[in-house]
């Protein structure tokens, strides 16, 4: 789950990460109220979820009352908004001396945290990030966590001095408090900006919650506007992962388990498909295939539904009585191509037959055939 900046800022707010006083407004009335208690000239940032709102126009800088009422109103009536409610983050635009770039997420090697650091933030931050040289990267234990000496060696690693380093230390410190303590899978700040006096502020903020710990999280809630389109929202209600690949792809995809759904993807790509979604339904959801299907034939450009399950733990022909009454029910207009394998396949195939479907026995076989459908080859 992604966080808008000005959620993000609170939390770092919460966890001594230092950054501007600022104020969040749905109008140009609001703006021009708010801005009794700030400072111009002001930055005025459109609250969504995504990047390179600089360079979108949508970060404006404004030096007076007059300009704030206009920039508010034309951004508020002129974004493209989608599922996000109208906001915007007034701040004071500060002397900006030095950019940098901090980050910790998930390091898949270590299975442990790593925090990135750059001299090289701001906008442009992708292409310093392909010089490994102005990248570092910090492997933190999972079990210690990081430690206030490794705090300051970064500090001093990225080139701060004085009293920048007890402040860059005592913020990444912080930095991983919150990274922890919300169950992140990404916490972010780019730019993290020393001003004309020294000291050190997070500019914007990028953090993401991990889905699996929103049970426990409870404060934040997974609205509309954290999906794509509405098939993605209804499917997340009710557990499934519904995700778009590509708008106008023309095979759609149903598969027992995340691992085999991103095999199914990477073949049809390598086979020269276009995939409309990634949507499995393994492990607790297999019993569920009549909602499952539903998602999958949603969108009206798919030619045709490739469905593959590999059945250890969950027998395959358990998932071929549901897929067999997901049939009955949905009654698809569109071809389905099924590859099924595994414990119990010899009767996943029997029931398979009965509502006119011939398993094939091999998952390449299966893409190939739907790729040869989608293409009207077949």
């Amino acid at each position: 789950m992604k966080l808008y900046e000005y959620q993000g800022k609170e939390i770092f707010r919460e966890y001594g990460v230092p950054v501007p006083s600022g104020a969040v407004v749905s109008s140009a009335d609001e703006a021009a109220d708010a801005a009794n208690s700030l400072t111009f000239p002001l930055a005025v940032k459109c609250q969504l979820l995504r990047g390179k709102r600089g360079k979108s126009g949508l970060i404006r800088r404004v030096g007076s009352v007059e300009e704030l009422r206009e920039a508010a109103a034309d951004l508020l009536g002129k974004a493209d908004w989608g599922a996000s409610e109208p906001r915007l983050l007034l701040e004071p635009w500060l002397d900006i001396q030095k950019e940098f770039m901090v980050s910790i997420t998930a390091d898949p090697v270590s299975g442990g945290p790593v925090l990135l650091a750059s001299t090289f933030g701001g906008m442009d931050v992708e292409e310093a990030a392909e010089d490994p040289e102005k990248l570092k990267r910090y492997t933190i234990d999972i079990v210690r966590g990081l430690q206030p000496f490794h705090a300051r060696n970064i500090a001093y690693d990225l080139g701060l001095r004085g009293k920048s380093i007890r402040e860059g230390a005592a913020l990444f410190f912080n930095l991983y408090r919150a990274f922890r303590g919300c169950d992140a899978e990404l916490v972010e700040i780019n730019p993290l900006t020393m001003l004309s006096d020294g000291s050190l502020t997070a500019m914007d903020s990028k953090i993401n919650i991990d889905d699996s710990a929103l049970g426990r999280q409870k404060r934040f809630l997974r609205g509309r506007d954290q999906f794509d389109t509405d098939t993605e929202y209804e499917a997340a209600k009710e557990g499934f992962s519904y995700v778009t690949i590509y708008p106008d792809g023309d095979i759609g995809i149903m598969c027992a388990g995340a691992g085999l759904t991103m095999t199914v993807i990477d073949l049809i790509h390598q086979f020269g498909g276009r995939p409309a979604n990634f949507l499995e339904f393994g492990g607790p959801l297999y019993q569920r295939t009549v909602k499952a299907m539903r998602f999958a034939l949603v969108n009206p450009r798919i030619k045709v539904l490739v469905i593959c399950v590999f059945g250890l733990i969950a027998r395959t022909d358990v998932i071929a009585e549901g897929l067999a009454v997901a049939i009955k029910e949905n009654k698809p207009r569109i071809p389905l191509v099924v590859c099924m394998r595994g414990t119990g396949q010899e009767r996943a195939w029997e029931i398979l037959r009965e509502v006119g479907l011939e398993s094939e026995k091999d998952n390449e076989v299966a893409i190939r055939r739907a790729i040869a459908i989608a293409g009207g080859s077949e």
